[in-house]
Order: structure tokens, then C-alpha cells, then sequence
């Protein structure tokens, strides 16, 4: 379960920046119920610190397999495409069917009843399509 929490830090974190949040990782974690060991702060840090360098370059990704295109997806969508698409093409230490299915169980709780479909199938895209490559 300390995984899906720095997950879901994780996508709180990218989400707040869509909103100029200033705050650092480290104060955003202060804030909200994040991860308590070392090992599950650093899982949350790397997610976030690979999301924001890699941003363009998943947004580009998220771009090209998002079917009604990039600038209706869901801003909580995006937010949660990103982790989920970082995750699994730059760690590479979690099977790509386990990260579609938790990135899939978050978006059953933080979007829309549809969300949860797009997530899945543009992750599968992008395992089949980027993962496997």
C-alpha cells in the first residue's frame, strides 16, 4: 500500500503545479498524508522529479495516443497519465500490467466514471506501442 501512496502524492504534487504551487516536494509532503519511511519518500520524490523533467516529452506521448486530443483530457487525467507513463517507461521495476491497474484504481477514485477506461486503454497504448519497444 506504500507504493500506491506515493503514487497518489505523487499525481497531488503534479496536479498543485498545473496550479503554480510553489511549494518544493518535500513542503507539499509536509502538508498532505504522504508516505512516512525513507525508502517510500524517495519512491514519491522520483516520481515527482521525473514527472516535471520529463513533462514534455509525456505530454507529447499522452498527445499522440489521446484519440479526442490532448487539450480535452482531463487536467486529474493528464496528472495521473504522466506518473503512470514515467513510471513505467523510466523505472522499469514494476510489470507495466501492475502499474496500468494502480494507476487505473486511482482514477476510479480521484476522476469521472469514464476516466477510468481512457486511463487503462492509453496506458496499454502506450506498453504496447513505448514499453516494448
Amino acid at each position: 500500500m506504500s507504493r500506491r501512496k506515493s503514487r497518489l502524492c505523487a499525481i497531488q504534487y503534479i496536479y498543485s503545479k498545473e496550479f503554480s504551487s510553489d511549494d518544493s516536494p518535500d513542503e507539499f509532503m509536509d502538508y498532505i498524508n504522504a508516505p512516512k519511511t525513507d525508502k517510500d519518500k524517495e519512491f514519491t520524490k522520483t516520481l515527482i522529479n521525473g514527472c516535471l523533467k520529463k513533462k514534455d516529452e509525456i505530454d507529447g506521448i499522452v498527445s499522440r495516443y489521446a484519440q479526442q486530443g490532448y487539450d480535452t483530457v482531463l487536467v486529474v487525467d493528464r496528472c495521473i497519465l504522466r506518473v503512470g507513463i514515467f513510471e513505467m517507461l523510466y523505472l522499469r521495476n514494476t510489470p507495466p500490467p501492475v502499474i496500468i491497474n494502480e494507476y487505473v484504481e486511482i482514477a476510479k477514485h480521484f476522476s469521472n466514471e469514464t476516466s477510468k477506461s481512457f486511463i487503462n486503454a492509453l496506458l496499454d497504448k502506450v506498453r504496447i506501442n513505448e514499453y516494448e519497444k
